[in-house]
């Protein structure tokens, strides 16, 4: 009965979180990004919604860890799964104003995809929890290879994803300088369905541009590209360097950035920058390379967010300034895979981290009212005890004269 009691304060929806002052317009993003919780359960987003996030990334100590939103109005934290094992590794992205992220469903990195409905992503939505399943292109290979989710567009339409080619399943042909082969596939979020554009290829990674151009780095070349796979241009990627992901694309449209190819930033000694180049028609002059290990977004066309060791650094291009606006986790608790809401932190404040708000029934609650619990049933065992003795005695006196009595 005790723990039926206690089971019953578990964190759940009937613990709604109280109600909060009215949030701000302007999204902020924390100065600390907090460790993992020993003591409280993070809540998923279906359980707790908490708002558009800032920022999306995973624990590095634990490879079965879920991905995390970090809110952008206020310190909250959400898982986006029930287990870290219904997502596939490096498969999120977070949407440019931070209301949702798509997830690559576990059964995406099959080497074969399902009969009945093909793989498939989940959109889900950050505000209310809500979970829309929509199907990928089709596509077959038994050597290993994935698909893998690009960028998403800044109107929040499109989204750029890349898929095994097309091949007679052996590993000949699937590779290509020890990388697997993929081809540039576009979802339109509006209607569900996806284009395949097997001229482009291998690709790398993409960016949208703000007005809805697609760069795509095919080899070592950007290629600029419409979502219904027009090639309007090319430039070549400066050497060692691939494109900075889905926040590789200057505000004003005019730079690329890019970085080491994912891993070699890690090495010791490794001389890790972001480097930048002009977009074919452009006319602007080309930043010198920043000493970063990763570009995770642009606060204006002269100033990049950037991730090296565990900070995140406000660089401005002009005077080349460095200032550091967020701490990352340490002591084990690295924060892998880390991705910001690139339309938000455009207009984001830095805000001073409060104590994480995990969507979950507070924990010195739960012990109090374990407490209490525990102090409720001790005095009705007590009670109980004094009236059976109460009772006991009643009966003995009760017996006792009428022995006498007779």
């Amino acid at each position: 009965m005790l723990l039926g009691c206690v089971a019953a304060l578990a964190p759940s929806q009937a613990f709604a979180q109280p109600d909060r002052p009215s949030l701000p317009d302007r999204p902020s993003l924390p100065d600390r990004i907090a460790g993992r919780s020993g003591w409280t359960r993070t809540a998923t987003v279906g359980q707790h919604p908490a708002g558009r996030a800032v920022a999306l990334f995973r624990y590095c100590s634990d490879d079965s860890s879920q991905t995390t939103v970090v809110g952008a109005d206020r310190d909250s934290y959400r898982r986006l799964g029930v287990s870290g094992f219904d997502e596939w590794p490096d498969g999120g992205l977070i949407a440019p104003d931070g209301t949702g992220v798509l997830l690559l469903d576990a059964d995406a990195g099959d080497q074969v995809p399902p009969a009945e409905d093909g793989h498939r992503v989940r959109l889900i939505d950050l505000t209310t929890g809500t979970v829309r399943r929509i199907p990928l292109t089709d596509w077959h290979t038994n050597v290993g290879t994935t698909p893998r989710l690009l960028a998403w567009s800044e109107d929040g339409r499109y989204v750029a994803y890349a898929v095994p080619a097309s091949t007679d399943g052996t590993a000949a042909g699937a590779y290509e300088d020890g990388l697997p082969v993929l081809d540039l596939a576009v979802l339109d979020l509006r209607t569900g369905v996806s284009a395949r554009y097997s001229a482009i290829r291998p690709v790398r990674a993409a960016a949208f541009a703000p007005d809805g151009r697609l760069a795509v780095q095919v080899r070592r070349q950007a290629w600029v590209v419409t979502v219904h796979g027009a090639v309007q241009g090319r430039v070549t990627l400066p050497a060692g360097q691939d494109l900075a992901g889905p926040a590789a694309w200057s505000p004003d449209g005019l730079l690329l950035a890019t970085t080491a190819p994912a891993g070699l930033s890690t090495l010791v000694g490794f001389d890790s920058r972001v480097e930048f180049v002009d977009v074919p028609g452009a006319h602007r002059p080309v930043p010198a390379p920043v000493a970063a290990d990763r570009l995770l977004g642009w606060r204006s066309p002269d100033h990049v967010l950037t991730n090296s060791d565990e900070r995140v650094d406000d660089v401005d291009l002009s005077d080349r300034g460095i200032r550091t606006v967020s701490q990352l986790p340490e002591h084990g608790d690295q924060a892998c895979q880390l991705q910001l809401a690139t339309a938000l932190v455009r207009q984001a404040a830095i805000r001073a981290a409060a104590d994480p708000d995990r969507g979950t029934f507070p924990v010195w609650r739960l012990l109090a009212a374990a407490a209490a619990v525990v102090v409720v049933g001790l005095g009705g065992l007590s009670g109980y005890a004094l009236w059976r003795r109460s009772h006991r005695l009643t009966c003995f006196h009760r017996s006792t004269c009428a022995h006498r009595s007779a």
